[in-house]
């Protein structure tokens, strides 16, 4: 007899077909969507991941190729050679190119599926179809399954530099067969399912699944809470599942603090299954709301998550308010629905944990440990927050993933940004704001205020542990030589609770804090006006004395051209401005205003192009948010031709009252 929650798997793919242990080419597809299938462990499976790092514990993971392939062969590069039975599950790379990639299975000489490397991520050559591939935050991924029976062999006939394959071993008396040279209209229908699925990620689980209220509880309520207090939000004496949870507080909450709490606990284990800070388990960024995933996020004000949570006789899920000084006369109304049934926990499933962990500085030459976990079970996701110590680019996510599973490395990423399946952070429509996907995105990012942070789940490429999974992630290129204030939650399903889930002391929930000094690099900063007849550009510029290269932002234009430019700040207060630039025989006197103030007359002529670093410039008072300064330039004493001014940096530093 089919258990209710299967009952709502089978309404959320449109197909209604018998649950079988099946391995065809229709189920692998489909399991791109089963979120109902989360809880269940991958028996006999030994889930791996080929990539591009530095094997010699450097920062070419990917620049030279020197790692990025296994060998030669009649010139070409063999990238993966996988002994089967096996499903790749993932495929990503920042660096695409028209080169052919090859995949030959089970021995054939010829080529079952051939196309240029981009084409695994463009959505141009069925069934490579977006968004189950696509590319975004700097990075190209592919989801769409590639079994093998006996063997898989990629071949590259280019230069390959940064990928990563991860991929499923079947071990025991699993079979599968291989990719198939064309799709059956069964598997037609069943990609199309999961492409719509994908398509509408971050809807409302009523959007997504309406038939399946027929057969699904609903609970809502309504409570207010004061500081100090605790009130439970969906509470049974009896086995089921939660199936979706959605809350809405009707007040902003605090981002100066982490004080509403988070908590769900299952059947009589004397520990919390999870026990986060609301705002970072919904995949906040740095006190606002950032993450719309498939399966966790915020949209339009309310928490969701979807992520099935089963239990065997008893479930409590609470929320509770946090007493600070911050908050002694607050209260928040909150909003509150369950989906759940009574369908148990089946013996072959796993129970719900998210642990929360936060480490204000991260211990020198030691990566950040995500999750240290012992039993049986499988990690299906991270949500990270980076904030760095120190002004300036954001090096710290050079570092690499690594997840060691039953004593064995199994993992070893390519940088911080890979592993959240992004790529190149600093650069202009990739890695550079927060953007979200189905399974990934970036939460946020910003080199002023010197954080980034980014979420990744894990469906079919869920990493399965018969005993023990180690994850953890490097801050730095080398040796984890740089500070940064990391917060996380790991999301997994295991078969025993964690020997402690305590959240820590309360000065860890405090906000987030930003360096005492933003860097602003101009290619990254919006220019929000500039003068007609302008011209701006991107450019290296040459010291004379020195010699040395420096970035510019050039501005060209006649008479008084100006330029302005956004300036994000983390609070209100006094600050320094500073400002890098060049003088030149084109410079022309230029003038810094705030808005329409001016700060500082400057000089941009020099007989040869002179760099001038960290010029002090004037104090300001500026307020949380987005401000403007804007450039300003003056006819130049002799008159002649456009004006011109070459920008490096802007330095706001905060004055510190003792």
């Amino acid at each position: 007899m089919k258990t209710l929650f299967f009952k709502i798997g089978l309404i959320f793919f449109f197909i209604s077909r018998t649950f079988v242990c099946s391995a065809d080419y229709k189920d692998q597809i489909l399991k791109l969507a089963r979120i109902d299938l989360l809880p269940y462990f991958q028996g006999q499976t030994v889930v791996k991941q080929i990539s591009s790092y530095d094997t010699t514990g450097g920062n070419d993971d990917g620049f030279s190729g020197k790692y990025s392939y296994l060998r030669k062969e009649n010139g070409n590069l063999v990238i993966a050679e996988l002994k089967g039975p096996g499903v790749i599950q993932r495929i990503w790379t920042p660096t695409p190119s028209n080169d052919t990639i090859q995949f030959f299975f089970d021995g054939e000489k010829t080529p079952r599926i051939e196309l240029k490397f981009i084409d695994l991520f463009s959505g141009e050559k069925y069934p490579f179809s977006r968004p189950v591939v696509g590319n975004e935050v700097g990075g190209y991924y592919c989801y769409l399954p590639i079994p093998y029976q006996n063997s898989c062999k990629i071949v590259f006939k280019g230069k390959m530099q940064f990928h990563q394959v991860l991929y499923r071993e079947l071990k025991g008396d699993k079979t599968i067969s291989s990719f198939p040279k064309k799709l059956s209209k069964e598997e037609d229908e069943a990609l199309s399912s999961v492409i719509k699925v994908w398509k509408n990620s971050g809807e409302n689980i009523r959007t997504l699944l309406p038939s399946m209220l027929e057969n699904v509880k609903t609970v809502s309520k309504s409570v207010v809470l004061k500081p100090g207090e605790m009130k439970s939000i969906f509470s049974t004496t009896s086995g089921g599942r939660v199936v979706g949870i959605e809350i809405k507080p009707q007040l902003l909450l605090n981002s100066e603090f982490k004080d509403l709490i988070f908590r769900a606990r299952w059947d009589d284990e004397p520990v919390a299954a999870i026990n986060s800070p609301l705002s970072d388990f919904f995949g906040y960024a740095f006190g606002k709301p950032s993450m719309q995933s498939m399966l966790v996020g915020v949209k339009d004000g309310t928490h969701y998550c979807y992520m099935p949570m089963p239990f065997d006789k008893k479930a409590n899920i609470e929320l509770e308010f946090l007493k600070s000084p911050l908050n002694q006369s607050a209260e928040i109304p909150v909003n509150v629905t369950v989906y759940y049934t009574d369908s148990k926990r089946a013996s072959n499933e796993g129970k719900l944990y998210a642990e929360w962990k936060r480490a204000k500085k991260a211990e020198m030459g030691k990566p950040y440990l995500i999750l240290n976990k012992t039993g049986r079970g499988h990690y299906v996701g991270t949500a990270l927050q980076a904030q760095g110590l120190n002004s300036g680019m954001t090096v710290f996510f050079e570092g690499d993933d690594v997840c060691t599973v039953d004593g064995e490395m199994r993992f070893h990423g390519t940088g911080s940004e890979d592993y959240f399946n992004g790529g190149w952070y600093a650069l202009a429509d990739r890695w550079d704001q927060a953007f979200s996907l189905p399974v990934h995105g970036c939460l946020a990012y910003s080199i002023p205020l010197a954080h980034t942070g980014g979420y990744r789940f894990l469906l079919t490429d869920k990493i399965s542990f018969e005993r023990e999974l180690n994850m953890t992630i490097e801050h730095g290129p080398e040796k984890n030589q740089i500070p940064v204030d990391y917060t996380s939650v790991a999301y997994y399903y295991c078969d025993r609770p964690p020997v402690s889930n305590n959240l820590p002391a309360m000065e860890l929930l405090e906000k987030v804090k930003s360096p005492n000094v933003q860097e602003y690099w101009l290619a990254l900063l919006p220019v929000k006006a500039f003068s007609y007849g302008a011209s701006i550009s991107y450019e290296d510029c040459k010291d004379a004395k020195s010699g040395r290269n420096y970035e510019v932002f050039r501005l060209t234009a006649p008479g008084d051209g100006f330029a302005k430019f956004e300036l994000e700040v983390p609070s209100n207060g006094e600050y320094k401005l500073y400002m890098s630039y060049f003088k030149g025989p084109d410079g022309s006197p230029f003038e810094v205003n705030q808005r329409q103030i001016p700060v500082k007359r400057m000089d941009g002529y020099a007989a040869e192009n002179t760099f001038v670093e960290k010029e002090y410039i004037g104090s300001l008072f500026i307020k949380e948010g987005t401000n403007t300064i804007t450039l300003k330039m003056k006819d130049k004493p002799q008159n002649s031709g456009k004006n011109m001014l070459m920008v490096h940096r802007i330095y706001l530093e905060k004055i510190v009252n003792n």
